[in-house]
């Protein structure tokens, strides 16, 4: 499935959408309510925003601070398969194998609980502005690469006791995401930020090592 964010018809590319992203998460509550929701249905649901909507449901278990288990390898290489089909100019897209997997009621209403709770700190400043991020030739192929790094990050198995090797590239992809569906450079910028500090952070543990690292961590929260 591809789905490259285009305006609404009848607005102008210029023009955020008259709903934001927070009312169209709350209403997918509604569409099932006490039963399982297919991941297609969701993207189905919110038209044009709908994979990039998807991609900051899925970035939301990674905003603890600490790893969860089971969830950074499948999350983390669905985000970067959509970044990379991005990057190669067809638009993100995922698998019909993980559009037809079904989430329960429990876990959808914490996903699109946490994902409110994030963009309606963030709404207010987000808007339409430095349209030349998305509209130059290769800006969007550059946004998809990039959104491909913040998942390899995600699904990297970095071992539990390393904080925020989750929380800073999970905050870089939904930066982007929303620059993406808000048209907001700013957004983009923010999130390509937080991917290069989770690129030197990771690179770190790779270069000092656990104890490295570690006493590093230590020294800095003495």
């Amino acid at each position: 499935m591809s789905c490259t964010p285009e305006a609404p018809q009848g607005a102008s590319a210029g023009i955020a959408p008259e709903r934001r992203l927070s009312e169209e998460l709350e209403s997918l509550l509604l569409l099932a309510p006490g039963r399982p929701l297919a991941l297609r249905t969701v993207v189905e649901h919110l038209h044009f925003r709908g994979l990039p909507a998807l991609v900051v449901l899925l970035c939301v278990p990674f905003l603890f601070p600490v790893a969860i288990p089971g969830l950074s390898l499948p999350f983390g290489a669905a985000i970067a398969l959509c970044g990379l089909r991005l990057g190669i100019g067809s638009g993100l897209w995922m698998p019909d194998f993980i559009l037809r997997r079904e989430v329960s009621p429990d876990l959808l209403a914490k996903l699109v609980g946490g994902a409110v709770r994030f963009y309606r700190q963030v709404e207010r400043l987000v808007r339409p502005r430095m349209h030349f991020l998305q509209r130059w030739p290769g800006m969007i192929n550059m946004l998809g690469f990039m959104i491909m790094t913040g998942g390899i990050l995600l699904s990297l198995p970095i071992p539990p006791p390393f904080p925020l090797t989750n929380t800073i590239p999970a905050l870089a992809v939904i930066f982007m995401a929303l620059g993406l569906m808000e048209r907001d450079g700013v957004s983009i910028l923010l999130g390509y930020c937080f991917t290069l500090v989770g690129v030197c952070y990771v690179g770190l543990i790779f270069f000092l090592g656990t104890a490295g690292v570690r006493g590093l961590w230590n020294w800095w929260t003495a």
